[in-house]
């Protein structure tokens, strides 16, 4: 899970009478919800919104929620309660908005369970968020106005007014939204609709744009991006996508997150392998390897077809640093189950690798095969040997870099010339970083070759070989 943004304009001291409504906005989740906390962003700042990330300042404290498990939601829970506290606390009128998947999910369970919240909001209220912000803060009634029932239909393009809260070296670019995927553990397709992909020549502006602001790593993320454009029925498809926005002038990384085993075709492995822009990385996340967990998960592969899928990639597109997820505990699953996965994973050895403990959801098919349930303890056991037996594998392979030169993104100077930054086998947030020392003063987003000095399972460090280079 992504760490939380807030929005950080500098701080407004004027009396409240003499200024706008200032917002401090709290994102929780993803880098998919994150896009949609930065077009609400946007829109309340073309609407005359002031942002803040101080709560003293605040009139407004704004939570983009996630939903997708049980420990976002328990997240989720605890930010809505700080902000109640704030709200109680404070001199003159205070208001709480909650939105995002939390709401979109049940908004009557919610509003319920949070009485003190003075409005909610959906994932089509996204567009919206200063319109009902502006009538709330003039009529005081919040709670009168309901997501829309049924599933979403919104979806964002370049034209959207957006205020990226990211490190200025990276932007996210969420390509499509929804899934048509049924997993039988994953309540996304209910709260989030059916997949509805943007247009190739929209996305390609957003990524003008965004290279325009001194972006130096374009990130694509959806709920299957390498589903993209298959809704359409106009011929696009991700491949297509790509080729596009590889044709873009410039020194930048593209990066995939987020794709499915299910759509990754031979004829995309070679775009993605032969595109200039695109760095060897694929995010695509397996959930496991025994065939009879994975047709209960309705996934939609076996196990044998996961492996002939694996072994492809190797092949066709080598020195690609493969980022999976697999989940333990999922009902039914046995100690035979967990050890042909454990063994698949120290076979294949992934670059990057994260696990979790299942989550019954309510009403996903999972959550009424309890007769089959994995007790927790046991779901944590197994999760905690596979991270154990991957964390020698990063081990392994971090210390076969010491020496190297590599090519580096910086994300931050974190004090003059020592610098947190990213290789090509890393995205934000989720992978690992690499620190080292340089010149100092240079920019986010400046690439630079690096030596590697030290080598930990999760982090590097090194010292730059030649200067900071964009």
């Amino acid at each position: 899970m992504a760490p939380r943004a807030r929005a950080n304009p500098s701080r407004r001291r004027e009396p409240a009478s003499a200024r706008p409504p200032c917002v401090l906005v709290v994102s929780l989740g993803c880098a998919k919800n994150l896009v949609d906390t930065e077009v609400m962003c946007g829109s309340l700042l073309a609407a005359g919104f002031g942002l803040t990330q101080d709560a003293r300042d605040a009139d407004v404290m704004l939570i983009n929620t996630c939903s997708f498990i049980r420990d976002a939601r328990l997240e989720a829970s605890r930010e809505i309660q700080a902000a109640l506290r704030w709200k109680r606390r404070g001199r003159g009128r205070r208001t709480v908005a909650v939105a995002g998947c939390l709401p979109q999910r049940s908004a009557a369970d919610t509003r319920r369970e949070f009485p003190g919240v003075d409005i909610f909001l959906g994932l089509d209220d996204v567009p919206r968020v200063a319109e009902l912000l502006t009538d709330l803060l003039r009529s005081g009634v919040g709670q009168a106005h309901t997501p829309a029932e049924g599933p979403p239909t919104y979806l964002y393009d370049h034209t959207a007014p957006r205020l990226t809260l990211t490190p200025a070296s990276y932007g996210y670019v969420k390509i499509a939204e929804g899934c048509d995927h049924r997993c039988a553990y994953c309540a996304i397709p209910a709260i989030r609709g059916r997949q509805r992909s943007r247009s190739i020549h929209s996305v390609v502006e957003e990524c003008r744009q965004l290279l325009d602001q001194g972006a130096a790593e374009l990130d694509l993320v959806a709920q299957d991006t390498s589903r993209f454009g298959t809704d359409r029925h106009d011929g696009s498809n991700l491949a297509a996508l790509v080729r596009a926005i590889d044709a873009l002038p410039g020194n930048f990384w593209v990066r995939l997150l987020y794709t499915h085993p299910l759509h990754m075709t031979d004829d995309l492995l070679e775009v993605l392998a032969g595109a200039a822009h695109v760095v060897p990385y694929l995010d695509i996340p397996l959930q496991h390897i025994s065939t009879p967990i994975l047709k209960a998960m309705r996934r939609g592969m076996t196990g044998p077809a996961t492996r002939r899928l694996m072994a492809r990639i190797r092949e066709r597109w080598p020195h690609v640093a493969v980022r999976t997820t697999f989940l333990l505990g999922f009902p039914g699953e046995t100690d035979r189950d967990a050890g042909e996965l454990l063994a698949f994973a120290a076979e294949y050895r992934f670059e990057r690798l994260g696990a979790f403990v299942f989550s019954p959801e309510a009403g996903t098919p999972a959550a009424t095969l309890t007769a089959e349930a994995v007790p927790p303890d046991v779901a944590r056991a197994r999760r905690d040997a596979l991270m154990t037996r991957q964390q020698a594998i990063a081990l392994e392979q971090n210390r076969a870099l010491v020496g190297t030169c590599i090519r580096v993104i910086a994300d931050a100077e974190e004090r003059p010339g020592h610098y947190r930054g990213r290789t090509a086998a890393d995205a934000p947030d989720i992978d690992n970083t690499i620190r080292f020392q340089g010149p100092p003063g240079g920019i986010p987003g400046h690439f630079a070759a690096v030596t590697v000095t030290q080598a930990s399972p999760y982090d590097l460090f090194g010292q730059v070989a030649s200067g900071l280079l964009r």
